[in-house]
């Protein structure tokens, strides 16, 4: 017997499409993305502590959506236990992300029961709530700011397709919000020499072809190309650190549709690495977490990952009070996960490798073996 025919899927030809590392992010631009992405929900094993994290999440969530507060979620375990799969998979399937053939993540990930009821819920609380849902996820330490609350606004613009930087975040909501965004991308887009609308945005304060657009949709409000300038230095100046209530109130502006706030998943990887032994950081995302979740009401989910449980050192218990919910994850989960999709035997085999291990059990079996006195490694 061949071992390499034992297996369901010959291991010489198999590729682990993520190199067996989950990336929690909302970029899904790319084909690679998308094959990465859909690689994880098909192989996706929605049991043990992935099923009760999964479980307890939704049915915290969803019980109270009507409330003034929402707990926030924190998910620990160690290095490669999982974490981030698991809310890379939630976060997925919160918005039932589709894919170019059609295909949903709900449809492609093999799901318990109790899961695909709190699914199904989920879309018909974000019905009756009126905002429907969304999600954003990422990383503070990777958007490009110093600061908490402006890296934080940075992962939910991006979710958005809008600008990463808060003050040409807040130039294009207020285009969406006068009706003529659409629009301003395409006169951007043809006016000459323009390099196209993220290029101009990106240097919306020199951008020829936004000034020439606005005075288009907008005729007679500027004198002059100086008085335009002036008007985009004051009304959205460069920041780099807001207050959380302004956090607020962007959040709201970015994320209501027709003035109803959906009922939103936001996902911090991370966080415990990001946070260090700063007590800067930590006040700062205690801040944020505290003013959203009070201001925003029960619409509103935050989770947070870290390799240690939240009341495991001084530093993050102080985010105690805050992530109410806590889910922990082991080894024990990712290797249930390598038996059932990397070493998934064909049925037929199994007879033949149960007798084949009990003509070797003495020789398989090392619990009392004892080694010679000068045996060396």
């Amino acid at each position: 017997m061949i071992n390499r025919d034992v297996f369901l899927i010959d291991p010489s030809t198999r590729k682990l499409v993520n190199e067996g590392v989950a990336s929690v992010n909302d970029d899904l631009t790319t084909q690679e993305a998308l094959d990465i992405l859909r690689y994880e929900l098909e192989t996706f094993v929605c049991d043990g502590q992935y099923h009760k994290g999964l479980e307890h999440i939704l049915n915290i969530f969803l019980g109270n959506t009507n409330q003034p507060t929402q707990p926030a979620v924190w998910v620990s375990g160690l290095y490669g236990s999982g974490k981030s799969h698991l809310v890379t998979m939630l976060r997925a399937l919160w918005v039932n992300t589709m894919f170019a053939d059609g295909a949903t993540a709900r449809g492609i990930a093999k799901l318990p029961d109790d899961i695909k009821a709190h699914l199904t819920e989920l879309v018909n609380q974000g019905k009756r709530h009126g905002g429907g849902l969304h999600a954003a996820s990422g990383t503070l330490g990777s958007m490009g700011y110093d600061a908490v609350r402006p890296s934080f606004l940075s992962i939910v613009f991006k979710s958005l397709g809008l600008p990463e930087m808060i003050q040409v975040a807040r130039f294009v909501l207020y285009l969406r919000e006068q009706g003529f965004l659409e629009e301003m991308k395409a006169f951007v887009n043809s006016f000459s020499g323009s390099k196209g609308w993220d290029y101009e945005l990106h240097n919306f304060y020199a951008s020829d072809a936004l000034f020439e657009g606005f005075s288009k949709f907008k005729p007679g409000l500027f004198s002059s190309r100086d008085a335009w300038t002036d008007y985009l230095f004051n009304q959205y100046p460069h920041v780099t650190d807001i207050s959380s209530r302004d956090v607020v109130d962007v959040l709201g502006d970015a994320l209501k549709r027709d003035g109803k706030f959906p009922l939103t998943l936001i996902v911090i990887d991370e966080v415990q690495q990001y946070v260090g032994p700063s007590p800067d950081r930590l006040k700062d995302l205690q801040e944020i977490v505290e003013t959203c979740c009070q201001q925003l009401g029960g619409k509103l989910l935050f989770i947070g990952t870290g390799q240690t449980a939240i009341t495991h050192t001084e530093n993050l218990k102080k985010l105690e009070g805050r992530f109410r919910v806590r889910v922990e994850l082991s080894d024990t989960d990712v290797d249930a996960v390598l038996r059932k999709i990397v070493l998934a035997k064909k049925p037929e085999a199994n007879p033949e490798l149960e007798k084949l291990l009990e003509r070797n059990l003495g020789a398989v079996s090392y619990t009392h073996l004892t080694l010679p006195t000068n045996y060396s490694v």
